[in-house]
């Protein structure tokens, strides 16, 4: 009776240390650093915009990202292929676009997040992806 109690303990510690585990290292590869808009601007990393819309100009002059970083994006498998490649793979390491947008962008493909505050009065926001390919 006592043989069995004890495997039921160890089972739960084997289990308990092993759920610990996998939680430590899975929020260790979600982290990329880019925490916001500053931590981005900062980064020197590529940050992708939609092309044709008036976010190129808003981010050269108001935010003074130099438009060599800047890489302009059509489509929303543009985007999710971007995020994806990553900054150090011919990608970015975020897309800033408006709000609504960055909604429906993220309605399609789930593997990415917003991170950070909306950095203006109109509803500016940035996704980055979730992975540990940054």
């Amino acid at each position: 009776f006592v043989l069995i109690i004890w495997l039921f303990v160890v089972l739960i510690i084997n289990s308990s240390y092993t759920a610990s585990l996998t939680s430590i290292l899975t929020v260790q590869q979600l982290s990329t650093g880019i925490t916001g808009i500053d931590n981005l601007i900062s980064s020197g990393l590529p940050i992708g915009y939609q092309a044709g819309k008036f976010t190129k100009n808003y981010l050269i002059e108001e935010l003074s990202i130099p438009e060599s970083r800047l890489v302009a994006l059509n489509t929303i498998k543009e985007y999710a292929d971007a995020l994806r490649r990553g900054s150090g793979d011919g990608g970015v390491a975020a897309i800033v676009d408006e709000m609504p947008y960055v909604e429906i962008f993220l309605s399609y493909h789930c593997d990415f997040r917003i991170v950070g505050q909306e950095f203006t009065k109109e509803g500016w926001g940035f996704v980055r992806s979730s992975s540990s390919l940054l």
